[in-house]
């Protein structure tokens, strides 16, 4: 849940609360002041039967009405209230209501019930009338229940409908000013998606906000020690790259110089004692013979070791007639099982060390696997190549090695390898799969950012 509406949810809570609390406030208002109004108005009429009985008593006064009703008129009730005099004699029982058009019921049954649950909107006010010790009577003034619901209802709705505005304009408010302070948060959240999917050159504007901008400073700091940090691994790796590469070329030498040569003289003396033991001694052919066929498969052996040691066609021959050459050989080892396809666009031979040769490891590696585990009948290298800008490569096949196994064996050392090396050269790895579809692999390296480490 986010922050806007998290906030509308709790801004509308307290509302529900606040008008809750607000509508009982406004019921009881409204019952005691029909309640005070009741009394108010037999207290006034008690008076008035007071000043009656007094001017009876001082013979000011011959009516021969008592109580005199018309004095009660000039007193205003309330909408519909009821005034009665209830004497001990039945001549002198008095009744007036206070006359009002039939009230229509405007409000709902449920809220007619609960307000007769908790209030009294038929309250009466009884008051009693003694002069001189005597009682002449009760006063008794009753509320109109009708009316009195109406009136608790006409509040409360009244109520409810300023707290709907106050709510709308409240949350209308609030989001309108989260939005607005919010924003830069969004702005900071696309920054970091950029940056954790490797572009650290991404920098986040400042804002006028003071908690805004130095969070943006503070991302912004960290984006360029990131940037430090993977540029010095870079060039770390990359040296131990090219150190690895000249201990390969080492050993590749001294194998070719010392290893290779003690095995070219095996096989010349050998094929001198070959053609000594025909003429002289029969028997050892026989044996001569293994020894070449041991001394074949270990020069295979050596020239097979030298080649995954430092490929010497690249060197010797340039970086496209030796991904030919490799592909042609899978070609042949596969007897047609899987067909490799290489396409090439671009002059590849412009690229400098250490291109040519992590190329090549790549494109190994990748064939490698695909044979070993993919149990492909197709795959495709693709080379597209920018002079001077940038080098992608597409290498894709239809077996069955998808993204969710290849950790799972030994490929998944191999795509590590993989990974190190594009790392190394500040480019990007993206490997796609679907089952029964094959699995490619897409590498882009940005060849006008490339500086050889020193």
């Amino acid at each position: 849940m986010n922050l806007q509406l998290s906030l509308i949810i709790r801004i509308i809570l307290t509302a529900f609360i606040c008008l809750v609390a607000n509508a009982a406030y406004v019921l009881y208002h409204n019952d005691q002041q029909a309640k005070q109004q009741a009394i108010e108005t037999a207290d006034r009429i008690e008076n008035e039967i007071q000043t009656q009985l007094q001017r009876i008593y001082d013979g000011h006064d011959h009516s021969t009405s008592f109580p005199d009703a018309k004095l009660w008129q000039n007193i205003n009730g309330l909408p519909g209230s009821c005034i009665q005099f209830e004497s001990l004699s039945n001549s002198r029982q008095r009744f007036i209501c206070n006359e009002e058009a039939a009230i229509n019921q405007s409000w709902p049954s449920w809220f007619g019930t609960l307000y007769q649950q908790f209030f009294t909107p038929d309250y009466q006010a009884k008051r009693k009338v003694v002069f001189f010790a005597l009682s002449f009577g009760t006063i008794v003034v009753t509320l109109n229940k009708q009316s009195e619901i109406s009136s608790a209802w006409t509040n409360l709705r009244g109520l409810m409908g300023l707290t709907f505005m106050t709510v709308l304009a409240l949350a209308t408010l609030v989001y309108i000013t989260v939005s607005r302070i919010l924003k830069p948060a969004q702005l900071i959240v696309n920054g970091l998606e950029k940056m954790r999917e490797g572009q650290l050159d991404t920098r986040i504007a400042s804002f006028e906000v003071n908690e805004w901008r130095r969070t943006s400073d503070a991302i912004n700091q960290l984006a360029i020690s990131q940037q430090q940090v993977m540029a010095e691994n870079q060039q770390l790796a990359l040296k131990l790259m090219n150190a690895q590469e000249e201990e390969h070329r080492y050993i590749a030498r001294e194998l070719h110089d010392e290893f290779g040569q003690c095995l070219a003289g095996i096989n010349a003396i050998n094929s001198s004692i070959n053609q000594t033991a025909k003429q002289q001694c029969p028997d050892l052919v026989e044996e001569s013979d293994k020894v070449s066929e041991i001394t074949r498969h270990m020069m295979d052996v050596l020239r097979s070791l030298l080649t995954r040691l430092r490929p010497a066609e690249v060197d010797d021959f340039g970086l496209t007639s030796s991904l030919k050459k490799l592909v042609a050989s899978w070609n042949n080892r596969t007897h047609g099982e899987t067909l490799y396809q290489l396409t090439i666009t671009g002059n590849i031979e412009q690229l400098v060390e250490p291109f040519p040769v992590n190329i090549y490891r790549i494109i190994q590696e990748c064939l490698t696997n695909i044979a070993k585990h993919a149990q492909a009948s197709k795959a495709s290298i693709t080379i597209d190549y920018q002079a001077n800008s940038s080098f992608q490569l597409i290498i894709s096949d239809d077996g069955i090695a998808t993204e969710t196994t290849i950790l799972d064996n030994q490929m998944g050392m191999g795509l590590i390898g993989i990974r190190e090396r594009v790392s190394a050269l500040a480019g990007q790895l993206e490997i796609t799969s679907q089952s029964g579809s094959g699995m490619t692999i897409l590498i882009t390296l940005p060849i006008h950012t490339y500086e050889q480490p020193s």
